[in-house]
Parts: C-alpha cells; sequence; structure tokens
C-alpha cells in the first residue's frame, strides 16, 4: 500500500531567514519613541506637571493693576498666617499657603513662584499644583479642622488679653480693654475663610 506524502509523526522543523526574524524584535529606538509618546499622553491628559515652567505657564494669569495690588496684599496676609505655622506647633502653614498662591497667580509670577519653591513650605505647594490643585482627602479633613481649632483659639486669646480688660465675662458693658473686638473678630473671619476655601476650591485625591 502506497503511504500518503506527509503522513509520518516525525516533526517539521521550519527556518526562518534571519533578516525576517531581525524585523520582528523592535529595536531600542521603537521603544523609546513608545515611552515618550506615554509620557506626552500622560502630560495632555493633565495627570502631573513636573516642572515650575509648566505649573507657571498653566497656571499663571494676568489681572489688572487694581486687583493685582488687592491680591497680592490679601496674599501677603495669608502669607504671614502660614509662616507662623513654621514656629507655632500645630498652627497650618500649607493650608494658608494655597490660597496665598492662588491669589498670587492672578497677580505676580515672581510671588507664585517663590510659593512654588521656598524652603518653608515650597515642595508641599510644588506637588500641590503638580497633581492638579489636590490633596489628599484626610488631609484636607484634618487642616480644615485643625485650621477652625486653632482660630477659635487665637481669636478667645486675642480677645481675653485685648477686649476683656478687667471686666466680667457675663457683662460685656464691663469689658475695658483697649481693643474693641476687632482683632478677634478679623482672626475669625480670615479663619473662616480660610475653612471656606479649602471646602469649596480644594480638590482631593484618593493617594497619599
Amino acid at each position: 500500500m502506497a503511504r500518503r506524502r506527509g503522513s509520518s509523526t516525525e516533526p517539521i522543523r521550519i527556518e526562518m531567514p534571519p533578516e525576517l526574524s531581525q524585523r520582528l524584535v523592535p529595536d531600542e529606538g521603537w521603544l523609546e519613541a513608545k515611552s515618550q509618546n506615554k509620557m506626552v499622553q500622560r502630560l495632555c491628559m493633565g495627570e502631573r506637571l513636573d516642572s515650575i515652567e509648566a505649573i507657571v505657564e498653566r497656571y499663571c494669569v494676568a489681572s489688572s493693576p487694581a486687583k493685582s495690588k488687592l491680591y497680592i496684599g490679601l496674599g501677603f496676609l495669608f502669607i504671614v498666617f502660614a509662616v507662623i505655622g513654621i514656629w507655632v506647633p500645630g498652627w497650618p502653614t500649607v493650608s494658608w499657603a494655597v490660597p496665598a498662591a492662588f491669589l498670587f497667580s492672578m497677580s505676580s509670577e515672581s510671588m507664585f513662584r517663590w510659593t512654588l519653591t521656598n524652603r518653608f513650605f515650597g515642595a508641599a505647594m510644588f506637588e500641590y499644583y503638580a497633581t492638579g490643585k489636590t490633596i489628599p482627602k484626610h488631609a484636607k479633613l484634618g487642616v480644615m479642622g485643625l485650621i477652625a481649632l486653632m482660630t477659635f483659639s487665637s481669636a478667645t486669646f486675642v480677645w481675653y488679653v485685648s477686649t476683656l480688660g478687667d471686666g466680667q465675662f457675663t457683662d460685656p458693658s464691663s469689658w475695658n480693654g483697649a481693643d474693641p473686638g476687632y482683632g478677634s473678630v478679623t482672626i475669625l473671619l480670615v479663619g473662616m475663610i480660610g475653612v471656606w476655601w479649602l471646602y469649596a476650591k480644594v480638590k482631593t485625591r484618593d493617594q497619599a
């Protein structure tokens, strides 16, 4: 009986030309271009800004001269409160620097750059803007509570020292301090603005 051609059970080995096998292996240049393409896509999607120049270009805008002066003044006020936290334990620093940086981004590019590069809270502010103006959720809640606590404590202390005087707590007419209450009210207003800003304007991220 004649055997059919190809009925052997032995495996058949197929040789591939060397030039064809080389084409199937991607070279290093192709992998590098692919990696750069993924990086560009991530930046375009707004995942992260990795340089000061990129942050300034995206967030720094111009305002009218009158508004710029107002924003700079308010920004320095928040910076003062932020600097207090450097020496006073428990007093928040970055939470005050966030609205300051926002105000400077609309009024002074040099001050905005300073908020991103200073040695006190620059790293935290850079991370805040690099991640799309976000902070971890637990940090946001903690900072809001800390601002409220420290604001109330500071306002109470200022009221006790400069407003109450020798008077009685239950008798406002007997309060004979040098300050009728402007200092404590100012502290309360600034603290309320800080808490509101964090709650309404600052976005959160899941990762720490």
